[in-house]
């Protein structure tokens, strides 16, 4: 008797494919996968990567929104050359100190 499949399992199986594959291994994966399936389950496979696919879509585009404004960029830049400039301005007066 063939292996029933719920949808948690479906998803938990996804994740362990999505962490051993990337691009078109885990593409083969998932196909090599729900070959295994009914078609009920192949159906409920598709509806899973659908929401997925989705899901990445929505993060790509927010973080390609805050990268297009810079502001995230631009703030992280600065916060590290403003310790920079602290480093080298304790640097020379630790230097100066030593030289008096």
């Amino acid at each position: 008797m063939a292996r029933v499949w719920s949808r948690r399992d479906l998803e938990d199986r996804v994740n362990v494919l999505r962490e051993r594959y990337d691009g078109e291994a885990f593409a083969a994966a998932v196909a090599e996968f729900s070959e295994e399936l009914d078609p009920e389950e192949q159906e409920d496979l598709r509806e899973i990567l659908l929401e997925r696919s989705r899901e990445h879509a929505v993060k790509n585009a927010a973080l390609d929104q805050r990268l297009d404004q810079g502001g995230w960029v631009r703030r992280t830049f600065g916060k590290i050359e403003d310790a920079e400039r602290r480093q080298r301005e304790r640097f020379e007066r630790h230097t100066r100190r030593r030289r008096s």
